[in-house]
């Protein structure tokens, strides 16, 4: 015999309705959940893991530290990295910084002062970051594109060179994580440290754009520049480098150096490609 109990709530002005819930009424069946027909309880696995916890952890690229004098803003882009295609409509362009003659730190082989001297060579670069690569993106105008060397001669190509300070020690030698990266506008590229050397590993690159000008898209794991993890406030050394090559000779006609300083270690060469004290900085900032 089943009983069946009855429960009076006294509650003034208060309306109620019963309604049938479908069920067989057998011992164990719960109402209110679903679930296995024998009453067991079950939690969702991503209950249990204590790194799922999506609402509890801040922006990881919120709150940057004030930009260090002279360093060049890295955007952060984690979660939403740029696709490494040569195509740069993805960045900001607004956002670009200007490589002229008028605003890089050195200038060798131009003449006296011309209009046409962006036109004949001159760039405008973006640099990003994530927990993965520091990304930098280059787009270079060129009046007259020659490519006649081969590695290791690249500089002296139309050419885009990214250097990186990997721990940003600032040295007159260059260490295992410092680059000299050469891309050349027809889509070689070689890495130097004074001598060639291999590229870095698992780092991405493309280049676009209409000739005779260019674009290159390169991405640098955090692998290849040392120990210290990507976050907010890290300082990279970094500089470029734009080299041009108007006729077609194994040597170069001029080129441009982005920010280019006086040495401090001292030793006989004060060019970027045979030390790091001279690189200007990047930071990595927020977004």
């Amino acid at each position: 015999m089943r009983s069946t109990v009855l429960i009076l709530v006294v509650c003034a002005g208060c309306r109620f309705s019963v309604g049938a819930v479908p069920g067989n009424g057998a011992v164990g069946e719960s109402d209110l959940a679903d679930g296995p027909s024998d009453g067991a309880v079950v939690q969702d696995p991503d209950d249990l893991t204590a790194t799922t916890m999506p609402d509890l952890v801040g922006d990881p690229c919120a709150n940057p530290p004030p930009l260090m004098a002279g360093a060049v803003a890295a955007q952060c882009v984690i979660g939403h990295p740029p696709t490494i295609d040569g195509d740069l409509s993805d960045w900001p362009q607004a956002q670009f910084l200007a490589m002229t003659r008028a605003t890089a730190a050195q200038a060798s082989g131009w003449g006296a002062p011309s209009s046409s001297d962006d036109s004949n060579s001159s760039a405008r670069f973006f640099v990003r970051w994530d927990l993965q690569n520091l990304y930098v993106a280059a787009s270079v105008t060129d009046d007259a594109q020659e490519t006649p060397n081969k590695p290791p001669g690249l500089s002296d190509n139309d050419a885009l060179e990214i250097f990186l300070d990997g721990e940003h020690d600032r040295s007159s030698t260059y260490g295992p994580n410092d680059w000299q990266l050469v891309y050349s506008a027809d889509g070689q590229m070689a890495a130097a440290q004074v001598t060639l050397v291999k590229w870095p590993k698992d780092a991405k690159q493309a280049w676009g754009g209409t000739s005779p000008s260019f674009t290159v898209e390169a991405a640098i794991p955090w692998s290849a520049l040392g120990n210290a993890p990507a976050a907010l406030g890290r300082v990279v050394g970094f500089d470029l480098k734009l080299d041009d090559n108007d006729q077609g000779n194994t040597t170069r006609d001029r080129d441009l150096i982005m920010y280019y300083v006086p040495a401090t270690g001292g030793g006989t060469c004060s060019a970027p490609y045979c030390r790091t004290d001279v690189f200007g900085a990047v930071q990595l900032q927020g977004r």
